[in-house]
């Protein structure tokens, strides 16, 4: 771990609000899934708490929300994302949860997720030249996947996921 290139910082957007669904839609965020795989239904769908898991809002200009916080924590094969807003999920890391969807895991999991920051001119952002003040970034996996938007069948929630390129989105970085 190199914590002189680690930092806080909060990730938003400049149309949506970005944080877990609990906090974007009230606990518990509950959500009824379909299952299907390679094109057969399996199973009855299912209702599950979807709090701990990562998503976006649409911006409502009369409620604004809290900002995702999160530490970056700088390794040899990228970021690790803990969690800092105060709550259930406080120093949780970010990770695949459920099927390609991003959310709060136990810190001490034995594969954690690994983020690269992206500029708009697709390069990796170094932590040398990560500026104070605000940044767009994209975030991309150690998969070279990008975090972006995902529907799931039969949720009403936008949750953030691994996606292809088209999908990516765009945050605000704000170093704390």
């Amino acid at each position: 771990m190199d914590s002189e290139h680690s930092f806080h910082a909060t990730l938003d957007m400049f149309s949506a609000h970005v944080n877990l669904l609990g906090r974007l839609h009230g606990n518990p965020a509950m959500a009824t899934i379909s299952a299907f795989s390679g094109g057969f239904f399996t199973g009855r769908p299912q209702t599950q708490d979807h709090s701990h898991l990562l998503g976006m809002r649409a911006e409502d200009p009369r409620t604004r929300g809290e900002p995702l916080r999160l530490h970056f924590r700088h390794t040899a094969g990228g970021y690790l994302l803990t969690i800092k807003n105060t709550g259930d999920h406080y120093n949780k890391l970010i990770g695949k949860s459920l099927l390609e969807v991003l959310g709060a895991k136990d810190p001490n999991t034995q594969e954690p997720t690994l983020f690269t920051l992206i500029d708009v001119q697709q390069n990796v952002i170094s932590p040398e030249n990560i500026k104070s003040g605000h940044t767009r970034v994209s975030l991309m996996t150690a998969n070279k996947k990008y975090v972006g938007g995902l529907r799931l069948r039969g949720s009403p929630y936008l949750y953030l996921a691994e996606t292809e390129e088209q999908s990516k989105v765009t945050f605000i970085l704000s170093i704390l």
